[in-house]
């Protein structure tokens, strides 16, 4: 099954440092969703629930010797960020990550970080 991708907003290598407009998009609770992962992104992540809500980042094997899915709880009205410096664990079939929300007041946005 086709997860539903997230667009990737580049950032630019500039001085004084540059700015783009970021936009979040609703998860795809029934698809799940994805995007590209170089080992340069940041997810973001916004809940607009009256509750708590999980968020589920899915693993990969790596050499660290992981062991299973990161399982996010993301609290009314929060904002998370999380890092992804490194593709080692996270990356899947096809060079992405996979993300997925159980309900669709979960958005998320994704940064990319310039390269060195």
């Amino acid at each position: 099954m086709a997860r539903t991708p997230l667009t990737v907003v580049e950032l630019d290598r500039t001085h004084p440092g540059g700015s783009k407009a970021i936009s979040y998009v609703a998860a795809d609770i029934a698809l799940g969703n994805s995007f590209i992962l170089t080992g340069r992104e940041v997810l973001l992540i916004k809940s607009t629930d009256a509750g708590i809500q999980s968020v589920v980042i899915e693993s990969s094997p790596d050499s660290f010797g992981r062991e299973g899915d990161l399982t996010l709880s993301i609290g009314i009205g929060a904002y998370h960020a999380i890092a992804f410096m490194d593709r080692s664990g996270w990356v899947q079939s096809g060079g992405v990550c996979h993300v997925d929300a159980t309900v669709a007041t979960i958005a998320f946005a994704v940064i990319r970080l310039p390269a060195a």
